[in-house]
């Protein structure tokens, strides 16, 4: 247990990711870790505070303690994942525990992508058989990426993330996913039913093209429920959590915020209590900006 302040956090903070193993995981988080849950306040993998007077404290405490801090609640989870190898063909629901997701590539080897929905529309039979009979991932739309490339997953649509890829993944505060297809690996269980029944089979939305915001702020997603910016170059960045919050992740290079001193892998969580604050970029830096809302 951390430190114990009576007061809701005024000034942005550190966190500390809870690490999960997975069957897919590398080794650029930890060996066989698959996912960094890098701000979460979901019972499956919290994220700790790691400075200010709540250091040590779980987010999802201080944000219940202090909820106007955050201006009501944490609803998003953030990820990095490291996927070694494919990651099952999954879907995730729109409703009761819904999961729209995006992700952002932060390395990629040659020839990754990800699978994302399908070629053409299919009817819930044949897409149930061809996920036993092994074949289903010829019907899915498989998309190359690149480091630096998004892509935005709404709730519903059926997708495996492959092999050689290092993600950022910002999603609703959510551990729901029923598997379709596990190429093979038989230790974990499927969901069909569940699966298909709140599965698009239609094709998948584009990727989202990036569009400036300010010098040094590119908006890479933006739906109703959170939006992602990429921030880059040499000048000082401002970061307005608004009557919510706002995080950063920094991908390259390093920075100061106040007495903060961040680097790669880091994250900072900015409450509405702070308000707006600086980034000041050292050589190289870079990072992904984030929040709630898709009006940040």
């Amino acid at each position: 247990m951390g430190r114990v302040s009576s007061t809701g956090p005024r000034h942005p903070f550190l966190l500390r990711p809870h690490l999960a193993e997975r069957v897919w995981g590398g080794t650029r988080l930890g060996e066989g870790i698959g996912e960094a849950w890098d701000l979460s306040v979901h019972p499956n993998g919290e994220s700790i505070i790691a400075s200010g007077p709540h250091e040590g404290s779980r987010l999802a405490s201080v944000v219940a303690d202090h909820p106007d801090a955050f201006g009501g609640g944490v609803d998003l989870l953030a990820k990095r994942l490291d996927c070694a190898a494919n990651l099952s063909v999954q879907v995730h629901p729109a409703a009761g525990d819904p999961k729209t997701e995006a992700w952002v590539v932060l390395e990629a080897g040659d020839g990754a992508g990800v699978y994302l929905g399908f070629d053409g529309d299919h009817d819930v039979d044949e897409v149930r058989r061809a996920a036993l009979d092994g074949s289903l991932a010829d019907m899915l739309a498989f998309v190359p990426l690149s480091a630096g490339d998004a892509v935005f997953v709404p709730a519903g649509t059926v997708h495996a993330i492959g092999g050689g890829l290092v993600l950022f993944e910002l999603q609703q505060s959510s551990d729901t996913t029923y598997r379709l297809f596990d190429w093979g690996r038989t230790e974990r269980e499927l969901h069909l039913d569940d699966g298909l029944a709140c599965a698009d089979l239609t094709s998948p939305p584009p990727l989202p093209e990036p569009r400036p915001v300010t010098s040094g702020v590119s908006r890479l997603v933006e739906c109703g429920f959170f939006a992602i910016d990429r921030l880059d170059g040499s000048e000082p960045l401002g970061i307005d959590p608004h009557d919510r919050w706002a995080a950063m992740l920094v991908t390259s290079g390093s920075a100061r915020v106040g007495e903060l001193e961040l680097t790669v892998g880091d994250t900072m969580c900015v409450p509405s209590s702070a308000g707006a604050v600086v980034v000041e970029p050292d050589s190289g830096f870079a990072a992904l900006g984030y929040g709630p809302g898709g009006s940040r």
